[in-house]
């Protein structure tokens, strides 16, 4: 079915759905699990070794638990977890090795389903109009093989396939349309994909391998690592892009090769991005980037994960072999002060709030 015309049976449902508004048979969810409010550590654990893991820190009392996934459903969860996104009650975990979504409810971390088909090589994943969108290198070494899988976000039925181009990563959605950043696969790339509906209808050329997208006040901001050393390696960039126009409006650069930023968060009108685990920040508006930065993360082994959330930054560190358990540090954004130190599992790369 084309996404075109399942958006439009959505929308003409939902029209007869609102029309109808009883409180016995729409009761207020059950809002009272185990993992409603807190911080959310995703650990990809070993490639091959099907060990990642899920990590919880209680916001009220600070306790940590730890693969709560395994915990609440006498399972694994799979090999090398690489992003979670959350629909309504539920969470998508995208388990990159395993070829798999695993959905559970949000709050209990109970299983919901399992979706193990469609999917090669899966990435991220984000959410529009009811559906489900996940980012898919397709086989790693074919540049010519990657696409969208689009499932109904509800019945997690699969509804399309969207071809794209090479090493399609993280993914944004932003009004009707959705962004993806192409790092590349295993080779690289220089392109942001506007998915519009089920087709590609425009690329926009960054700096090389861009890896974090952020909107704000209608400009998406992309950082791009630049070419790795053993590539020819070349500076990153920061793209600024006028949503009205997809056209890059701004692009900040560095003359050192070894410049390479990551991990763009916009928050109140700032941008922040990394250099290593030095965080820096300057205002949207501003025509140049700052010189110094704020702070440096010096607890961090290898900076893996990274959240920006109401003036902290929540720091995932991997250790130092990437083999053993990892560190949670969360840092005042204003001060750059060490606030609170958390173990996760083995190589956490994602940070995500439950609240």
């Amino acid at each position: 079915m084309q996404i075109r015309n399942y958006l439009l049976l959505l929308f003409m449902f939902s029209l007869l759905t609102s029309c109808e508004v009883d409180d016995d048979n729409n009761p207020v969810p059950d809002n009272s699990g185990a993992f409603s409010e807190g911080i959310l550590v995703l650990n990809e654990g070993l490639w091959g070794q099907g060990n990642s893991s899920v990590s919880f820190i209680d916001g009220a009392t600070g306790e940590v638990k730890q693969g709560i996934y395994s915990e609440v459903n006498g399972s694994d969860l799979g090999d090398t977890a690489s992003d979670i996104g959350f629909y309504e009650d539920l969470a998508f975990i995208v388990v990159n090795v395993s070829n798999t979504i695993e959905i559970v409810d949000r709050r209990t971390f109970e299983s919901v389903a399992t979706i193990d088909s469609e999917l090669e090589n899966p990435r991220k994943i984000a959410f529009l109009m009811g559906l489900a969108y996940i980012t898919n290198w397709g086989d790693a070494s074919d540049p010519s093989d990657d696409f969208i899988a689009v499932f109904d976000a509800r019945t997690f039925d699969f509804l399309d396939k969207i071809e794209v181009e090479e090493g399609p990563e993280d993914i944004l959605a932003i009004g009707e349309k959705l962004f993806v950043a192409h790092q590349g696969g295993w080779s690289f790339n220089d392109i942001i994909s506007v998915i519009s509906g089920d087709e590609v209808e425009k690329t926009i050329t960054v700096g090389d391998v861009p890896n974090d997208l952020s909107e704000d006040n209608g400009f998406l901001w992309v950082s791009s690592a630049g070419l790795p050393d053993y590539a020819g390696e070349t500076a990153g960039e920061i793209s600024k892009i006028d949503l009205s126009t997809m056209e890059v409006v701004k692009t900040f650069s560095n003359a050192a090769a070894t410049w390479h930023p990551s991990n763009i968060t916009v928050e109140n009108g700032l941008v922040y991005y990394t250099l290593g685990t030095e965080v820096y920040s300057f205002g949207s508006g501003e025509e140049t980037l700052p010189s110094e930065p704020l702070f440096n993360m010096e607890e961090v082994s290898n900076l893996y994960g990274f959240r920006l959330h109401e003036g902290r930054i929540y720091a995932a560190s991997a250790s130092a072999d990437y083999t053993g358990d990892g560190k949670l540090y969360i840092y005042n954004t204003a001060s750059g002060n060490l606030e609170n130190t958390y173990d996760t599992g083995i190589n956490p790369n994602g940070i995500f709030i439950a609240e």
